[in-house]
């Protein structure tokens, strides 16, 4: 908790008494903070949006900082609220953010998850602390009038699902299509989006993570093979890496190899293949489609080319990564939303404070990003993105555009999904 005493926003103060600072902002430095799974059951390939997060921060403050304030980025270890698993940090999500307000942060920024960070939010509401880019999709940051600090940031799974629709009604307009999805807001919001943009799926599961970890494969293995029976052709996947392996593994065996289309969020070719790297078959995630909010690894585009000199001056958190290795989904995700907050605390000036941040970011269009659409947020809309393309994997650590054009929607059910041109790939002097 705050220490007692301190005014925070919307507080009285007397006239006698002297202004107050803001929590988290000196003449030099803005300290941030995020609970994230950097071990544990979460762990295997998200462990990658933090350090890439970081990375920028740490690439900024060699450059001065943004307005003349280094960035100083508390990285809790909540394992994502699960203890066990190799979880060497705090499973618990609500002490983790405790200790961040308590060390006086600026704000939470990029934290992981639904669920965890549902379990905070009228915590930090209540020590008016903003929690910022959530690492999640889910609808429920977009909530301003409950909670006017919280702000999502990527492309929602609903507005994923409604064009992967657009997809299918275009490319398999008679074939069968089914559809397993996580147990929670994840898989139940890709599914509406799915539903909403016209697909109805002859057949869907719910698995949850819980069964995922004690069984493995075998918590999936059942739907993979009803899906072949049923003569499902397409199959869409709203799952966590782990999953999306469990579902190779059960379909591998039966010689089932249907039109594959992921969900970003289980999609990453480095992390899905990495259990099947050791096989001398081809990694079977080849020729799937997936979404994309941020340019195709293999996109010629500024961004990229940016972040691998990022990650590359980062010794610490990448020692292994070289001119060569692949930039991860995970590790370009974190340094996107880094990117947005650095955009939006560079345009709010040297006089920060929460309120005056939450203005410019509520009432300023962010194209300055790696984003493919615009980050726009309202005073009535904290979603974040609301827009990208199509992506296929082309190789166990590669991904291209299908066809390079670009979607926004929203997570209505009946919300147009309309062509856009993508924001042009601009690196600020200020970042470069």
């Amino acid at each position: 908790m705050l220490c007692a005493g301190m005014v925070t926003i919307g507080s009285s103060v007397v006239a006698s008494a002297a202004p107050q600072k803001t929590p988290g902002v000196t003449a030099k430095l803005i300290t941030i903070g995020a609970t994230e799974p950097v071990t544990g059951i979460a762990s295997p390939g998200y462990s990658d949006v933090s350090r890439g997060a970081n990375a920028v921060f740490k690439y900024i403050n060699t450059k001065g900082g943004v307005n003349g304030r280094k960035i100083k980025y508390i990285i809790k270890d909540d394992c994502y609220g699960t203890p066990g698993f190799g979880c060497t940090g705090n499973p618990n999500t609500v002490a983790d953010t405790r200790a961040l307000i308590s060390a006086g942060v600026f704000a939470t920024v990029g934290s992981l998850g639904t669920a965890p960070q549902d379990s905070v939010r009228t915590l930090m509401k209540a020590n008016h602390v903003p929690q910022l880019f959530i690492s999640s999709g889910s609808r429920d940051w977009n909530n301003p009038g409950q909670y006017p600090g919280l702000f999502g940031w990527q492309t929602t799974y609903n507005e994923e699902g409604k064009i992967f629709a657009k997809y299918i009604n275009a490319t398999y307009p008679k074939e069968n299509v089914c559809w397993l999805g996580q147990g929670d807001d994840f898989g139940s919001d890709g599914l509406a989006g799915l539903l909403a943009g016209g697909v109805t799926p002859v057949d869907t599961a719910l698995y949850s993570v819980a069964s995922l970890v004690q069984q493995g494969a075998a918590a999936v293995a059942p739907y993979v093979a009803r899906f072949q029976k049923e003569n499902c052709t397409v199959v869409v996947l709203d799952t966590i890496p782990g999953a999306t392996d469990a579902v190779f593994a059960s379909a591998l065996p039966l010689g089932y190899t249907p039109h594959w289309i992921i969900s970003s969020v289980g999609a990453d070719p480095v992390t899905v293949d990495a259990p099947f790297a050791k096989y001398p078959f081809p990694d079977p995630e080849i020729g799937a489609v997936s979404f994309s909010f941020l340019p195709a690894s293999t996109a010629t585009n500024a961004w990229n080319g940016w972040m691998r000199k990022v990650l590359l001056a980062d010794k610490v958190d990448f020692p292994s990564f070289t001119s060569t290795t692949p930039i991860t989904g995970n590790m370009a995700y974190g340094a996107a939303w880094a990117v947005s907050f650095l955009e939006a605390l560079k345009a709010t000036g040297k006089d920060v404070t929460r309120a005056s941040f939450l203005k410019k970011l509520t009432s300023t269009t962010f194209s300055q990003t790696p984003a493919l659409t615009a980050l726009r947020y309202t005073s009535k809309n904290h979603q974040g993105l609301s827009g990208g393309y199509l992506v296929k994997v082309t190789s166990a650590s590669a991904t291209a555009a299908v066809d390079g054009q670009v979607y926004k929607t929203d997570s209505s059910t009946s919300g147009p999904i309309v062509k856009v041109k993508a924001v042009a790939p601009v690196i600020p002097a200020w970042l470069k």
